[in-house]
């Protein structure tokens, strides 16, 4: 029993962090049928309204005002906030919004079904940026109905982090801000690509739940999978979809270079590097041999942010030092 409960909070956290699964576009009113790659919503109460992109003429995400009291119940919206100098106008964050360090000292808030909207709605937030959890659905509505203009973002992908850093700008008055941010990461990227061409191509494998709970990985159309093309190195699992299961019996015939593992204390396991180096039939494993494991930073690597970026510049430092 201890060990289903610990793996669900593994994967609950990375999917909190990473993003939810597209949502999909039903009657709900949730979804902007125009916005690209259903990344964001705003103004769902609509019954006194015009549709959006159609009689009012407002790229998606824009107000009238520039909002002065935020609430963030998303972690990576909090990040985009803070890399657009925008920290001062938060006035709470999600319970799971731990950076940068300033977080600490903003009112923290729980998620989910677990969310005190009389709470929420005597803060008088202007503005609440939250990820998209089909069960946040009525509490979205309740904050609107309240007067209170909400903004759900959904990456998935690069492009679409970039598309919700250039609407969460628009939407707080920083467009140029967010501009000048989405332009340095790609260029940032564009750098690393040009710095390990011609390099040899190391394969990883990336582990977010340990053998103890059941193996777990990442592949396609994950953040990882693209930061490793990014870097030049092959995920083993790059033919599974998402996060998927997989064996100790694969891991090991694919034999990686490296082991890349997001496990931590928090996650119940004291020594994620450790664990793995001991396990009696990894001990062949070139990754092992060569003591080639290393404990990413989960929330840098999944979080669809400014810390992308970092999180491919570590993998560099990782693969090729």
């Amino acid at each position: 029993m201890k060990k289903r409960i610990i793996l669900s909070v593994i994967l609950a956290l990375i999917i909190l962090v990473a993003g939810c699964s597209k949502p999909q576009q039903q009657n709900s009113g949730i979804v902007d049928p125009d916005s690209k790659g259903g990344e964001v919503t705003i103004d769902m109460n609509t019954e006194n309204e015009a549709p959006m992109n159609q009689e009012d003429d407002r790229k998606p995400g824009e107000t009238d005002e520039n909002p002065e009291r935020i609430v963030s119940l998303a972690p990576s919206g909090t990040e985009i906030l803070y890399a657009l100098n925008a920290g001062d106008k938060i006035i709470a964050v999600s319970e799971y919004c731990n950076y940068p360090e300033d977080t600490a000292n903003k009112t923290k808030l729980p998620t989910g079904e677990k969310l005190d909207m009389e709470n929420l709605i005597s803060l008088k937030p202007d503005l609440v940026i939250a990820a998209y959890m089909s069960a946040m659905e009525d509490q979205f509505r309740q904050l609107e109905e309240s007067g209170i203009k909400v903004l759900v973002t959904e990456a998935n992908n690069l492009s679409e982090t970039y598309e919700a850093i250039e609407t969460i700008g628009r939407t707080i008055g920083r467009e140029s801000e967010a501009e000048t941010l989405v332009r340095n990461m790609k260029d940032g990227f564009d750098k690393i690509i040009k710095e390990i061409e011609g390099k040899p191509s190391p394969t990883v494998y990336v582990e977010v739940s340990p053998l103890e709970w059941g193996l777990w990985t990442c592949g396609k159309n994950t953040f990882i999978q693209e930061l490793i093309d990014i870097v030049g190195a092959k995920n083993i699992f790059e033919d599974v979809e998402g996060w998927a299961e997989v064996s100790e019996e694969q891991v090991i015939s694919r034999n990686p270079d490296f082991i890349l593992t997001t496990a931590s204390p928090l996650t119940g396991i004291d020594d994620p590097v450790g664990e793995i180096s001991s396990r009696a039939n990894w001990t062949g494993l070139d990754a092992v041999k060569n003591s080639r494991i290393v404990m990413l930073d989960s929330d840098m690597i999944t979080r669809p942010g400014p810390r992308l970026l970092d999180a491919a510049q570590e993998l560099v430092k990782i693969l090729y030092k």
